[in-house]
């Protein structure tokens, strides 16, 4: 048993900095969605904050492909070094100084050549190199001499001072004089920035200017060479680039549009909000011609099957590893009597399909559709006063992770620490009772949509607090808009998105990629209206549903809408909805965009 096994099993945990023996135990392998990751080629990794991008790059570091295909390392068939974004020396305020000379262009490549240089070489100090008689150390050393001086004098470092790898000196160490120099080449650019920001003149800088092509792609080439490494490509594994400056993302962009995935393939993940797709000199990298492209929340919104699983495999290990060989069906149950009301109102469905007042092709079509929403809809009548719909149930607590990983494992940590607290013995918990299961996603939606929606407020620039403040106005009114829809008589009654039939503009495109940034929403395509074509589809997430009271078990419904009506409904939700509360806007207006006009006492 791990040491991860003795704490709440469903502890999200930083995955860089986790150990790989917890990695390989906890890690699911989802790489048969995703099967582009692994393999030779550039690709980017898309997907909101939670969605497992750094899990999935930690599991594709060597400690861990070792140990899982229980191989040396000589014998993977990559090698993955972690370059990490976030929080970092890169995002450097003084470089916008020389931008009119283009040479914060220049110092921007050097600095990211060093930084990616320097964590390759540290990326070692993490490994268990069987080293039989110092081969390898000696291979090293003679690389060092060799072609890293030579890359270096190239580039304008000044090796005469360089320190020796001694001849009795382990793999290790030699790693660690290599990183030493790289790190100091890296502080002395950092060094030089920052005296920068005091003088009211542009410093000379005098240091060496390394690059991609010209120093950083033959070093990892002829890393490649020494007889321990891999013979595969080289990942470079470049963690939330969305944090990298604009001249970065173009840097790295001309990275990619470099034909050099045979030895170094970069895999970047992003949060939504990577921010161009144009290299330095105003070209544009193009999928699948330079990169392949992988969307997380798209795949598993849009393949509710694929998902669970994948949940479903998280669980069980988790819950094995906590010394639990329960299915996770019976840990998280669902509250039974809520469950047996709406399979007594589905029998109903059936019998009233069996006397020819259906809808539906099957009897069975009619229960799955409109059970649970019958249900819902009572609830708000007078025969249920004081009840409200129990959000419990593994299935239920899968749709409303709304294909974010780390959403189902907060909310299920906080429930089992909410258990474990009841039960004050210090038993082993085997089961959720639904009661907690339902207040935690409810707290979870609230917090969602409040709390956490404050420090975005708190975040944004003057042009963003304008859309966040759209954003939530809009969320508002669709959360509203598919509850009515959902509690109506219509024949689709289950619904999440929407889809424009016209062509929306800039602003409400922004307002909706804010939303998919932050993860309350989702995007796929459809057909649209005229089959002509496909169009985009918003899916409000599903963490949502505790909060307006939805169904979070439909995937297939959506309603077209127009530009008017979006606009309309971000500038006054409360009067949007009581108006499809009072039947003012529908299903025409909704689609047509021609809405009645304001009365007096809605204005």
């Amino acid at each position: 048993m791990t040491a991860l096994a003795q704490q709440n099993p469903f502890s999200v945990h930083t995955p860089e900095d986790m150990l790989a023996p917890d990695v390989v135990s906890l890690f699911v392998d989802v790489f048969t969605d995703f099967y582009q990751i692994p393999k030779s080629g550039h690709t980017f990794l898309n997907g909101p904050r939670g969605s497992g991008k750094s899990m999935m790059f930690r599991y594709l570091q060597a400690d861990c492909q070792c140990l899982t295909l229980g191989a040396q390392l000589w014998d993977l068939p990559f090698y993955s070094a972690y370059v990490p974004i976030k929080n970092t020396d890169l995002k450097i305020t003084e470089l916008a100084r020389l931008h009119a000379r283009h040479a914060d262009v220049i110092l921007n490549e050097h600095i990211m050549t060093t930084y990616v240089a320097a964590k390759v070489i540290r990326s070692f100090s993490t490994l268990d190199i069987t080293d039989d008689n110092n081969q390898f150390a000696d291979e090293l050393r003679r690389y060092y001499r060799g072609d890293f001086v030579s890359l270096l004098d190239a580039g304008g470092f000044d090796t005469t001072s360089l320190p020796l790898i001694p001849a009795d000196a382990s793999l290790l160490a030699g790693f660690r004089i290599v990183g030493d120099v790289l790190d100091a080449i890296y502080r002395k650019v950092l060094l030089y920035l920052r005296r920068l920001s005091f003088s009211p003149n542009d410093l000379n800088y005098s240091g060496p200017l390394l690059g991609y092509l010209d120093f950083l792609v033959p070093f990892i080439q002829g890393l490649k060479q020494l007889s321990f490494m891999p013979r595969g490509p080289v990942f470079l594994l470049f963690d939330d680039a969305d944090n990298l400056n604009d001249t970065q993302t173009r840097i790295l962009n001309g990275w990619v549009s470099s034909r050099t995935s045979g030895d170094i393939s970069i895999k970047i993940s992003t949060q939504l909000a990577y921010k161009t797709f144009r290299t330095t000199t105003g070209q544009t990298i193009d999928s699948p011609h330079d990169f392949s492209e992988v969307n997380l929340s798209t795949i598993y919104t849009s393949s509710h099957d694929k998902y669970r699983d994948r949940i479903a495999e998280i669980v069980t290990k988790r819950l094995k590893n906590h010394s639990l060989d329960v299915s996770p069906d019976i840990f998280f149950p669902p509250d039974s009597e809520q469950e047996n009301e709406i399979q007594s109102l589905a029998q109903t469905l059936r019998d009233r399909w069996s006397q020819g007042q259906g809808r539906g092709f099957r009897a069975g079509d009619d229960a799955i559709r409109y059970a649970r929403p019958e249900y819902i809809r009572q609830l708000r009548g007078a025969s249920k006063s004081g009840h409200t719909y129990s959000y419990a149930g593994f299935d239920q607590l899968v749709h409303i992770s709304s294909g974010i990983v780390r959403y189902f494992l907060e909310a299920a940590s906080q429930m089992y620490a909410e258990q474990q607290a009841r039960m004050n013995s210090g038993a082993l918990v085997t089961v959720i009772p639904p009661f907690i299961q339902n207040k935690v996603v409810r707290e979870q939606a609230d917090r969602f949509l409040f709390s956490e929606f404050e420090n975005i407020l708190k975040d944004a620039d003057e042009a963003q607090l304008n859309r966040a403040a759209k954003l939530r106005n809009l969320i508002l009114a669709l959360g509203g808009l598919f509850y009515e829809t959902l509690v109506s008589d219509r024949s689709e009654r289950r619904v999440f998105s929407i889809a424009f039939s016209d062509t929306p503009d800039q602003e409400l495109r922004d307002v909706f990629a804010l939303g998919i940034q932050y993860g309350y929403f989702h995007e796929s395509a459809i057909g649209n209206k005229e089959g002509t074509g496909r169009t985009k589809l918003y899916i409000l997430s599903r963490r949502l549903a505790p909060y307006f009271t939805l169904d979070p078990t439909s995937f297939a419904g959506y309603r077209f809408v127009t530009s008017d009506v979006i606009r309309d409904a971000i500038a006054r939700p409360k009067t949007f909805l009581s108006r499809v509360r009072n039947g003012v806007i529908n299903a025409d207006t909704l689609e047509s965009g021609q809405l009645p006009l304001l009365s007096q006492e809605e204005l």
